[in-house]
């Protein structure tokens, strides 16, 4: 069939990878490059974090750590499988360990905890770094023959009448595209600093300094962050910038001599559940609403578009 996906965020590359795979031929239209979306600005850690519904999230997760674990094995791909200790508030495990295979995870050991935490949880997780991931996916959609076409979609339907099939992956924009109320921004703000010896991948959600989170990578080492829902501003703020370094410090003092490099924002498509359902008696099928957790359900989600594609054929 001939498919177009709209939106090159992750969530659009990547079925548009699987349905390739399934010998359609797909083209893909944005407003803007992958490497201007807010999948740029993500810290692309594996955790399922500020999105519903839990069941499901927790299956596209699952989908989506086995892939990643494939591809942490080419290293071409920006994918690496790391140590990642999140802190907890209580000792009660969190909903989202039902996402990992059995084995990848394990109390915090004492010295492994920063000062004034009780408890914490390692897991082995996937880290994506996205300055090399995006551009892998593009690498592989172009290979398998597909187009980007850099155009403002404003109409699904006369885009839909083009094509067998039309994915709607736009991000925060389906609100206006589809006039889904239920969508809304959630601003994400994060420091890119220089690496320092002595760094770890960490995070608190819910203690005393969240929210914080610390991921090493190649380039940089990430600092954040923000969740700040329905804050549509993406300039950075200085005050967010000062109370992000002073978080992520308390949980690794070395962090005080860290200088940094850029401040980046991005606003996270917020929904009060993924919407990823073909829409009734058409070609539109749409994926949207994904939160703070794109890439850990990227490929999940891909897996049930594809679903969808399969059962109308």
């Amino acid at each position: 069939m001939k498919i177009v996906v709209v939106g090159s965020g992750v969530i659009g590359p990547t079925p548009a990878i699987r349905l390739q795979e399934e010998g359609h031929e797909v083209q893909i239209f944005s407003k803007n490059l992958p490497e201007q979306t807010v999948s740029a600005v993500a810290g692309a850690i594996w955790m399922p974090f500020h999105v519903e519904p839990m069941r499901e999230v927790n299956r596209w997760s699952r989908i989506s750590y086995k892939k990643f674990e494939v591809l942490a094995a080419d290293e071409t791909s920006g994918v690496t499988m790391v140590e990642f200790l999140t802190l907890t508030a209580s000792r009660k495990l969190p909903e989202w360990l039902d996402a990992m295979p059995p084995g990848r995870f394990r109390p915090a050991r004492p010295e492994e905890l920063p000062s004034g935490y009780n408890f914490g949880l390692v897991a082995q997780v996937p880290m994506v770094e996205t300055p090399v991931y995006l551009p892998f996916l593009q690498k592989k959609f172009r290979e398998n023959n597909g187009k980007l076409v850099v155009h403002v979609v404003q109409n699904l339907n006369k885009m839909a009448a083009k094509a067998d099939e039309t994915i709607n992956c736009t991000g925060l924009a389906a609100g206006k595209l589809t006039g889904d109320s239920e969508v809304f921004p959630v601003r994400g703000q994060i420091l890119k600093v220089e690496n320092l010896s002595g760094l770890r991948y960490l995070s608190d959600d819910e203690g005393p300094n969240a929210l914080a989170y610390i991921f090493p990578r190649r380039d940089c080492t990430i600092l954040g962050g923000t969740a700040q829902v329905n804050n549509d501003d993406e300039s950075p703020s200085e005050v967010d910038s000062a109370e992000i370094l002073s978080r992520c410090t308390n949980l690794l003092p070395v962090l005080s001599k860290a200088v940094i490099k850029t401040i980046a924002v991005g606003l996270r498509p917020g929904r009060t559940t993924i919407r990823l359902e073909r829409e009734p008696f058409t070609n539109i099928i749409h994926n949207y609403g994904h939160g703070g957790a794109g890439y850990t359900v990227s490929w999940g989600c891909a897996e049930e578009v594809v679903r969808l594609v399969n059962e109308k054929s």
